[in-house]
């Protein structure tokens, strides 16, 4: 493996929040590769005095299923009327 750090195919962030592209090799020997995406939140640890980032790791159907999740907790927060 290389010493230098993976990058992302793309990402993007808005304030503590951010997603990232990655592309993978296939764990069965071959050439191919797959997509995942993870989504972070950036955070300060108060006991460790540092900051640290929370993240979980999806494929392509579980970005469409987190976006369509996403998009109903919206709305429920819109129509209950709660501010964010």
């Amino acid at each position: 493996m290389s010493d230098e750090r993976k990058k992302p195919l793309k990402s993007f962030a808005v304030g503590p929040l951010r997603v990232a592209m990655w592309e993978n090799p296939a764990n069965d020997g071959s050439e191919r590769t797959f997509k995942s995406v993870t989504i972070s939140k950036a955070y300060f640890d108060k006991k460790e005095n540092a900051w640290d980032r929370q993240s979980v790791s999806l494929n392509l159907t579980g970005v469409g299923c987190m976006a369509a999740l996403l998009r109903r907790m919206e709305e429920a927060v819109v129509n209950d009327g709660v501010p964010f």
